[in-house]
Order: structure tokens, then sequence, then C-alpha cells
């Protein structure tokens, strides 16, 4: 078999590719068949050989679904805020209304949405060159996953929740940027969101 020299081929892509074959689209579906190719979705495929390499993978959680960018618990594992490992690439999405799940042969992506007014802000790219992906800063990737738990209205059940359900690494913490998380917790405007400022303010005045 000729290599193909991109690990995340679109269809349009490797019926070009493939085009000196009298049938590409057959070419492409005896490759799936073989386990030579991927296929995440209708018209995106994946190297088996990038299957492993965590950047190709961010940058299929862009392509699958989007606007989208990789967050919640995957992308605070990716920064080692938490110690699990997490097995499934989680992203944000905005204005989709429902839960997305793709479940491919190199593992499941999910996405959920945050708010509009929250999703533009602290994202980076990651990687170089075609292995680029967007994923959220570190600070971000926590204000997504505490938009997730819903009516927190006590410093305590939010210290709680942080240190003890998510097992945030507390060192970590310390030295993330305070004054970055309040301003984004703020786009959130929900109680959850609200509280956490709250939490953190205390933590500064007690510093």
């Amino acid at each position: 078999m000729q290599d193909i020299p991109v690990d995340l081929p679109d269809a349009l892509w490797l019926q070009n590719y493939f085009a000196h074959y009298a049938n590409p689209k057959a070419r492409i579906e005896r490759l799936v068949r073989q386990g030579l190719l991927f296929r995440l979705k209708r018209g995106l495929y994946i190297r088996p050989e990038a299957a492993n390499d965590e950047y190709v993978i961010g940058r299929a959680a862009n392509r699958l679904y989007g606007p989208s960018y990789v967050s919640f618990l995957y992308a605070m594992r990716w920064y080692g805020m938490i110690p699990e490992h997490v097995a499934h690439i989680t992203s944000a999405t905005f204005k989709k209304g429902k839960t997305k799940r793709y479940d491919t042969p190199v593992g499941s992506f999910f996405y959920r949405d945050i708010p509009a007014r929250a999703f533009p802000y602290g994202i980076t790219f990651v990687g170089e060159g075609q292995t680029r992906f967007l994923i959220a800063s570190a600070e971000k990737a926590l204000c997504d996953e505490l938009y997730r738990a819903s009516g927190i209205r006590s410093i305590g059940k939010m210290e709680t929740l942080l240190f003890e359900d998510l097992r945030l690494d507390q060192a970590w913490f310390k030295g993330i940027d305070h004054n970055m998380l309040i301003s984004l917790a703020k786009k959130y405007r929900t109680v959850t969101l609200n509280t956490f400022s709250r939490f953190i303010t205390k933590l500064a005045n007690h510093a």
C-alpha cells in the first residue's frame, strides 16, 4: 500500500490522492475494511499510525464537530490539574442544544455546550503545523468543568467539589492566575461560577 502522508484526510483529499485508481471511493472503502484507514465519521478519516498521537487526536476532536475546542476533564488532565486518566476526549461547543457523542475506532469524543458569551475566551493552540489544535487554557478548562455543576451556593461545597470530587491539585491551584479565573467565571453568569469567584476572592484575602 502506498503510504497516505496526511494524518486526518477527508474524503475529497483521499479521492484526489487515489484519482489514478479506476474507482477511488472503492479504494477508500477497501482500506477501511482492511483496517488500514479508520473512519471517524462520514467524510473524515485517520491513519491508524496516528491514532496514539495526542496532538492528532486533539485535532480530530476539533474537526469532528464544531466550532469546538478541547476542554473539561480531558484538558484538565492535559495540564496535569487532576491525577486521573481521562478516557474520552471532551470538547466545548455553543448553541448546539444537546450533548454530542462520536464513538470511533480511536475512542469516544464528547461535546457539550457552554454559554455563547463565554465560548470565545481562554482558548489557545497547542502543537505545531498539521498537529495544531484548539484547547482551553487551564483556567478556561476548569471554568467549563464547573459550569457542568449546577446550583453550588456555598464556599464549603465549592471547596469539596474542587479538591475532593475533582481532586484538583492544590499546589497547581495556588499558582494559577486567579484574576484570570475570576474574569472568565463572570462570563458564565451561573450560581456555581459566581460561588467560585467568591471562593477565589476569599482565598486572596486570606493569603
